[in-house]
């Protein structure tokens, strides 16, 4: 134990933002925290859906807010708003109690550390979560049909980032390994404060990208960002001294209140141990989910996007006018092992979507009522469509839907044929190509 002589003075300001920040971030990374250690993930993802009703009774009451919808792949919900502004109510209240409670105490040294220890490691698993899959491609898979006919007006601020990002394959892997360095950096004692500059650098890009193209992940991305700074804050003083100021610096102190030589080792054995696990781990986790939600996905025969050249709706021929509704522009069928749908584009751009079971030569179009994962065939049917394939890039249709006889002949849009993607690389260019 360190006598009460020998710790560090910090001073009562320092003491009390200490004290918020530990009890902050106890509150809003509990379940980051356990996931970090393996097979306890769960019990943060029970944990989470334990406290859903505190919150939402936080909300009816203190904010008059009725909270139906819970996190559900948008991170900025109104019960995250709630949830956040009640962590800092508690970390606020808490850190008052302690402080009248804990007066007399100088300052937190192993307290600290192991914050610090928390901090650090909660950021780097994100960024090894985030990074590893933009490296294999997932988080911004190239642009698909879909996308690339969508009208650059139509498209909301964050379909217009997934497709820039998308577009670049290389540039999206270069973003992946800035993240995935940034939390390799972390991990260490001697390289913790440049892990956490180099990652405040990227945290600051993805969050403000978050915050002006709208994408839901704002809350999270600056919790994150804020980490990264307060790792790096206990060496403010000196970076000002050295890069500000031009003055030499002392070494930093990197053991901290670990002073006994065999509780150094075993710390680095187990952190040695997390690293080697995790960081392969995800990148082994990451390669093989490309077979199954990535470019790599077994796809069925018909997948794909086909643009309708003839379109006959009860046998009366219909020409490609641009204010016709109900005119089929592109036929889509996604046709892999999870994930069965039709999608119509009508020639004003309004997409009709199905639910999809492919049998003996015929397209069964189903109402999207089934749970993902469910079998599809149980849900209402709204029409079958016969299909025969004419040639590599052809497909004929014709059967009833809801009611309406619908016969087009297809043909086979790739996404390669587009200028967004089949553009690629130059040294050179003689002059801009902006197009």
């Amino acid at each position: 134990m360190i006598g009460e002589a020998a710790l560090p003075h910090w001073s009562p300001s320092t003491r009390i933002a200490f004290r918020f920040v530990f009890l902050y971030f106890s509150f809003a990374f509990f379940s980051a925290i356990l996931q970090l250690v393996p097979l306890l993930g769960m019990v943060g993802y029970w944990h989470d859906q334990a406290v859903q009703p505190f919150y939402t009774w936080i909300g009816k009451v203190v904010f008059g807010l009725e909270i139906t919808v819970f996190p559900n792949g948008s991170g900025d919900t109104t019960y995250n708003w709630v949830q956040s502004a009640s962590h800092v109510v508690f970390a606020l209240t808490g850190a008052a109690i302690w402080s009248l409670i804990d007066w007399r105490r100088v300052s937190y040294p192993w307290l600290k550390d192991g914050l610090w220890i928390g901090m650090r490691f909660v950021l780097a698993s994100a960024m090894f979560g985030y990074g590893i899959n933009k490296v294999f491609g997932l988080q911004f898979p190239e642009p698909g049909m879909q996308r690339l006919l969508q009208d650059y007006g139509d498209s909301s601020p964050m379909g217009l980032l997934w497709t820039f990002m998308g577009a670049s394959q290389p540039y999206t892997m270069f973003a992946g390994w800035m993240e995935t360095i940034g939390g390799l950096l972390l991990c260490f004692r001697r390289t913790q404060l440049v892990g956490a500059l180099w990652t405040a650098g990227v945290m600051a890009n993805v969050f403000v990208l978050n915050l002006f193209y709208d994408v839901p992940v704002k809350i999270y991305s600056f919790h994150l960002l804020a980490l990264a700074l307060v790792i790096a804050t206990p060496d403010v003083p000196r970076l000002v001294r050295m890069f500000l100021l031009n003055h030499p610096v002392p070494r930093a102190d990197l053991r901290g209140p670990w002073t006994k030589r065999w509780l150094r080792r075993t710390a680095f054995s187990v952190k040695l141990a997390w690293v080697g696990f995790t960081v392969p781990f995800m990148f082994w986790q990451m390669s093989e989910m490309r077979y199954t939600y990535g470019a790599l996905a077994p796809r069925g025969a018909l997948d794909g996007t086909w643009e309708v050249v003839e379109f006959r709706r009860d046998s009366v021929d219909v020409l490609p006018l641009v204010t016709d509704e109900s005119r089929w522009r592109y036929f889509t069928i996604i046709d892999r092992p999870e994930w069965k749908q039709a999608i119509v584009t009508h020639m004003k751009g309004v997409n009709g979507r199905w639910s999809l079971v492919i049998k003996d030569g015929a397209l069964e179009l189903r109402e999207m009522t089934v749970a993902a994962g469910e079998d599809a065939s149980k849900a209402p049917l709204v029409g079958t469509l016969a299909y025969t394939r004419e040639g590599e890039k052809g497909l004929r249709i014709s059967g009833d839907i809801a009611g309406t006889r619908v016969e087009a002949l297809c043909a086979r849009r790739e996404p390669q044929d587009f200028l967004l993607l089949k553009r690629g690389f130059h040294w050179v260019n003689e002059v801009p190509f902006n197009r």
